[in-house]
């Protein structure tokens, strides 16, 4: 989701497709978390360290989290 919000080198279709290449989970059901958490997440995450962040100083909104998880297929 970082790599979309970046707009990186790497697209975040191919990050995504490597860690399913390797087996690693890419989606809420398949860590098992329930959706809200993933959004919650998104929407909170600024406030964890006092620094620079992607995401943000007023973090993404409730819609953007959501829009994000949802394009990039992790909820």
């Amino acid at each position: 989701m970082m790599s979309y919000l970046h707009d990186s080198r790497i697209s975040w279709k191919e990050i995504k497709k490597t860690l399913v290449t390797l087996g690693a989970p890419t989606t809420a059901e398949e860590l098992g978390i329930e959706p809200k958490y993933i959004i919650k997440a998104l929407t909170i995450a600024h406030k964890i360290r006092d620094r620079y962040t992607i995401l943000g100083n007023e973090g993404l909104t409730e819609k953007a989290a959501k829009q994000l998880a949802s394009v990039t297929g992790v909820i």
